[in-house]
């Protein structure tokens, strides 16, 4: 079903990486390959860029302490930028010493401005190759989460979807059609990372978009502090436990009455 056709009055936002899309072997090559290309001289155990799709898996096979820091530090980033600050910490030996959203937002402030916008220019410029080299294997490298799609058709003959993403539109595009996804959202339910990096400026553009009171809204994401963003215009927030997130940002969200979502769960939103 067509969401473009549902006249109803309630809307569903999903975030995407995290949520629809099981994004985090993309995420770790294009970071890692991203710094390899930035800084010569580090301390990670690698040698050069990775060729994907089988050799991030090795990587991680071969590094799992790596991934694990990369893991913990996930929920704390929200841009491109923030996977040069994730790894800077890791480089650095000071993932573990970083415990919540304010250390490592007072650490993301002490790097330079200019290394912050090289490194996110490096990081796109490796996904979008990889993209025109084979957008079919490289969106095979993002699977969707079991059972998303299918409830997401389910809920989209109840309610209308949207999608707010930090994600560029041209991966959603090209991951939606790789999911049979496409037609589940209609013209103008999809804002990306140009739109604005802030789900909160997605979700009171939906508002008016769809001319929807936030308190119909349903808002699903995997990252504690987008949830808190928005807590305050009513709407009703889930936590996907499917995603990214930990027993901390577990604990983050039961503390501020944030629903913790489970996927088998998902179809059930009214």
């Amino acid at each position: 079903m067509n969401t473009a056709n549902n006249s109803s009055k309630k809307l569903l936002v999903f975030d995407f990486d995290g949520v629809i899309s099981n994004s985090i072997h993309d995420s770790f090559v294009s970071a890692l390959n991203a710094y390899a290309g930035m800084m010569p001289a580090h301390n990670l155990p690698l040698d050069g860029k990775i060729d994907p799709p089988d050799g991030i898996f090795k990587f991680e096979k071969n590094n799992p302490g790596l991934f694990l820091d990369f893991k913990h530090l996930l929920p704390f980033g929200n841009r491109a930028e923030d996977y040069y600050v994730i790894l800077r910490m890791i480089d650095k030996g000071l993932a573990k010493s970083i415990p919540n959203q304010d250390d490592f937002d007072r650490f993301r402030e002490q790097l330079p401005r200019a290394d912050k916008d090289d490194y996110t220019r490096r990081f796109y410029m490796e996904r979008n190759e990889r993209q025109d080299q084979d957008p079919e294997a490289w969106s095979r490298l993002l699977p969707a989460f079991p059972g998303v799609v299918e409830a997401a058709r389910i809920l989209s003959g109840r309610m209308k979807l949207a999608i707010a993403t930090s994600k560029d539109m041209r991966s959603v595009d090209l991951q939606l059609r790789q999911y049979g996804m496409s037609g589940l959202f209609g013209k103008g339910a999809i804002l990306d990372k140009d739109f604005s990096n802030s789900k909160r400026d997605h979700l009171v553009h939906f508002h008016g978009f769809f001319k929807i009171s936030f308190t119909d809204m349903h808002f699903i994401d995997d990252k504690a502090l987008h949830l808190l963003d928005v807590l305050d215009l009513g709407v009703r927030c889930h936590l996907a436990l499917w995603g990214f997130n930990t027993e901390r940002e577990h604990a983050i969200a039961r503390e501020n009455g944030i629903n913790l979502l489970r996927v088998e769960d998902l179809a059930r939103l009214e």
